[in-house]
């Protein structure tokens, strides 16, 4: 079975256009961003951000044989972009720690997808 995780992290006041400048930044280097995938062994990595009246979210989904892996992995990386993501993200988040309480019910996968 593999591991799947949501996370909720705070955004700071006035740095969710921050984020998104950095999450099309990913996107434009979208080759660089999946090498840095499969180093980790993520299948799957998923951003959003929530906007609430108490602010706004970094909402993450990951997808992976091993999530503790993908942490261990992504701690030791020279990848530019990840050293990059790193910054940004202690730029633009609160603290980092997860807000979010989610109780894992269930994952499927359709085996006819593209």
């Amino acid at each position: 079975m593999v591991d799947v995780v949501l996370s909720k992290q705070k955004i700071e006041a006035g740095k969710t256009q921050r984020l998104e400048e950095w999450a099309r930044e990913v996107r434009d280097r979208e080759a660089e961003a999946i090498e840095t995938l499969k180093n980790e062994g993520m299948y799957e990595e998923t951003a959003f951000i929530e906007h609430t009246d108490g602010g706004d979210f970094l909402i993450y989904y990951m997808k992976a044989e091993d999530v503790e892996r993908v942490y261990e992995a992504y701690e030791e990386s020279s990848h530019a972009i990840d050293e990059e993501h790193e910054q940004v993200m202690l730029d633009v988040l609160e603290n980092g720690d997860n807000v979010g309480d989610y109780d894992f019910l269930y994952h499927l996968d359709n085996p006819e997808q593209p």
